[in-house]
Protein backbone atom coordinates (compact mmCIF):
# COMPACT_ATOMS: atom_id res chain seq x y z
CA UNK A 1 0.00 0.00 0.00
CA UNK A 2 1.41 3.38 -0.94
CA UNK A 3 2.08 6.16 1.55
CA UNK A 4 -0.49 8.36 -0.19
CA UNK A 5 -3.31 5.81 0.12
CA UNK A 6 -2.44 5.26 3.80
CA UNK A 7 -2.73 9.00 4.50
CA UNK A 8 -6.21 9.33 2.96
CA UNK A 9 -8.90 8.79 5.62
CA UNK A 10 -11.37 5.99 4.91
CA UNK A 11 -15.04 6.95 4.40
CA UNK A 12 -17.50 6.16 7.17
CA UNK A 13 -19.77 4.02 5.01
CA UNK A 14 -20.64 3.14 1.48
CA UNK A 15 -20.27 5.77 -1.18
CA UNK A 16 -23.30 5.97 -3.45
CA UNK A 17 -22.74 7.07 -7.06
CA UNK A 18 -24.15 10.50 -7.94
CA UNK A 19 -26.63 9.08 -10.50
CA UNK A 20 -28.08 6.75 -7.85
CA UNK A 21 -28.43 9.64 -5.40
CA UNK A 22 -30.33 11.67 -8.02
CA UNK A 23 -32.56 8.68 -8.85
CA UNK A 24 -33.43 8.12 -5.19
CA UNK A 25 -34.25 11.81 -4.63
CA UNK A 26 -36.45 12.03 -7.72
CA UNK A 27 -38.30 8.78 -6.92
CA UNK A 28 -38.81 9.83 -3.29
CA UNK A 29 -40.18 13.22 -4.34
CA UNK A 30 -42.56 11.64 -6.85
CA UNK A 31 -43.74 9.10 -4.28
CA UNK A 32 -44.35 11.86 -1.70
CA UNK A 33 -46.31 13.82 -4.32
CA UNK A 34 -48.38 10.75 -5.27
CA UNK A 35 -46.89 10.72 -8.76
CA UNK A 36 -47.65 14.40 -9.47
CA UNK A 37 -44.75 15.30 -11.77
CA UNK A 38 -45.27 19.06 -11.73
CA UNK A 39 -45.47 19.29 -7.94
CA UNK A 40 -42.38 17.09 -7.54
CA UNK A 41 -40.47 19.23 -10.05
CA UNK A 42 -41.38 22.41 -8.17
CA UNK A 43 -40.34 20.91 -4.83
CA UNK A 44 -37.01 19.78 -6.29
CA UNK A 45 -36.40 23.10 -8.01
CA UNK A 46 -36.11 21.57 -11.47
CA UNK A 47 -38.03 22.16 -14.66
CA UNK A 48 -41.04 20.30 -16.00
CA UNK A 49 -39.13 18.82 -18.93
CA UNK A 50 -36.31 17.71 -16.61
CA UNK A 51 -38.66 15.71 -14.38
CA UNK A 52 -40.27 14.05 -17.42
CA UNK A 53 -36.81 13.17 -18.79
CA UNK A 54 -35.76 11.72 -15.42
CA UNK A 55 -38.99 9.72 -15.16
CA UNK A 56 -38.23 8.10 -18.53
CA UNK A 57 -34.55 7.62 -17.68
CA UNK A 58 -35.24 5.98 -14.30
CA UNK A 59 -38.31 4.06 -15.56
CA UNK A 60 -40.42 5.44 -12.72
CA UNK A 61 -43.79 3.79 -12.09
CA UNK A 62 -46.25 5.99 -10.13
CA UNK A 63 -47.91 4.54 -7.04
CA UNK A 64 -51.25 2.89 -7.74
CA UNK A 65 -54.55 3.58 -6.06
CA UNK A 66 -54.85 -0.08 -5.08
CA UNK A 67 -51.73 0.06 -2.93
CA UNK A 68 -53.21 3.12 -1.23
CA UNK A 69 -56.37 1.14 -0.42
CA UNK A 70 -54.35 -1.70 1.07
CA UNK A 71 -52.67 0.68 3.49
CA UNK A 72 -55.87 2.24 4.86
CA UNK A 73 -57.99 0.82 7.64
CA UNK A 74 -61.58 0.22 6.51
CA UNK A 75 -64.38 1.86 8.50
CA UNK A 76 -66.77 -0.39 10.41
CA UNK A 77 -70.01 -0.33 8.40
CA UNK A 78 -72.14 -2.44 10.73
CA UNK A 79 -74.41 -0.53 13.09
CA UNK A 80 -74.54 -3.19 15.81
CA UNK A 81 -71.73 -3.36 18.40
CA UNK A 82 -69.67 -6.56 18.40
Amino acid sequence: MSTLSKSIPQPLGAIIPWEEVKRRVVVAALDKCAGNYLLAARLLGIGRTTIYRMVRMYNYQPPTIQSERLMTVPQNTSSSPA
